[in-house]
């Protein structure tokens, strides 16, 4: 079996001290006034690639070294015929919900926020929330305690930017290396007939590794992502009767004309506050206007954090 190398375990407060979530004037008051983060489900990206893209372009560079040591007469068969099923089983079996942040890559970008950002979710002003990734993370692993296997389906980790190169050596998130050392080592086993195909343990990290891989023209972003894997309908509907602890309650927002899944993380921590450091207003002509508010609205709900204006000059509308 291939061996991936590890870099040093690193806690991701110390890699990433604050996160950054762009949002709307109404997303910032519903994440303020509820006290919760929403998780949209992976199908429902803007990233038009998204899972799809790690299907197609990367899973099968993952397990070919596998493939190329066991059975390399039928290579591109055996391939062809491991990654349906891998999608499959993705589809069939868990559906994942995913919060975005993004990181700063300088200073600059720590107080003004990044240009592409206010273009996509700002074009009417937009604000970047910064979180105290510390304080957030110590929220998710009180909610993992709350709901079903939720401690084993929870990743908060860095996204990986396909660069279009051979081998992983660009991977540097030791909880993205793990999944991937599982996907080959049980693929592995499959291949030697250690085991049923029926019986392959990786399926779940698959699945998690599928949502945290994007296309490289996003990697100005740097993105840091919480993603949540519960039960299918039908896989809930199967463990009705065997579980002890409750799945999360799937919520849904319009958008398009599509009610979008998601899910409400630390709605039943009852939270005085989020972990807020301080908040950026976007780019616009209201801007000083537009401070004002937020510094009442925070006021209103007991937080002390700063608000800043960006000093990008982009107008919005």
């Amino acid at each position: 079996m291939t061996e991936l190398s590890l870099p040093p375990d690193k806690p991701m407060h110390e890699e990433h001290p604050e996160l950054m979530h762009y949002t709307t004037a109404d997303g910032l008051n519903g994440i303020v006034s509820s006290k919760t983060l929403w998780a949209t489900h992976a199908g429902f990206l803007n990233d038009s690639e998204e899972v799809i893209g790690f299907f197609s372009n990367r899973l099968g560079m993952i397990l070919k070294p596998e493939l190329q040591r066991h059975v390399p007469e039928s290579l591109e068969q055996c391939l062809a015929e491991f990654l349906a099923a891998f999608r499959k089983a993705q589809e069939q079996t868990q559906d994942h919900y995913v919060t975005s942040f993004c990181t700063a890559c300088d200073e600059w970008v720590s107080q003004n926020g990044l240009l592409s950002q206010w273009r996509g979710y700002g074009q009417d002003g937009g604000y970047a929330i910064v979180f105290d990734t510390k304080g957030l993370d110590s929220l998710l692993r009180n909610d993992a305690g709350h709901y079903h296997d939720s401690e084993e389906t929870l990743v908060f980790g860095d996204v990986q930017y396909d660069e279009g190169v051979e081998g992983l050596s660009f991977v540097r998130d030791k909880q993205i290396l793990n999944h991937l050392q599982s996907v080959r080592d049980s693929f592995a086993e499959c291949l030697k007939g250690e085991g049923p195909w029926e019986d392959y343990k990786a399926f779940d990290s698959v699945a998690v590794l599928s949502t945290f891989w994007k296309h490289r023209g996003f990697n100005e972003e740097r993105e840091v992502r919480i993603v949540i894997g519960e039960p299918s309908p039908k896989t809930q509907r199967e463990l009705a009767n065997e579980v002890t602890t409750p799945f999360r309650k799937i919520y849904a927002f319009a958008r398009d004309g599509i009610a979008v899944p998601c899910i409400h993380l630390f709605e039943d921590q009852e939270l005085e506050t989020l972990p807020i450091r301080r908040i950026i207003v976007g780019p616009h002509l209201d801007k000083e206007k537009r401070r004002k508010a937020v510094e009442i609205l925070l006021k209103n709900h007991g937080i002390d954090a700063d608000v800043m204006v960006s000093a990008t000059p982009f107008r919005g509308r």
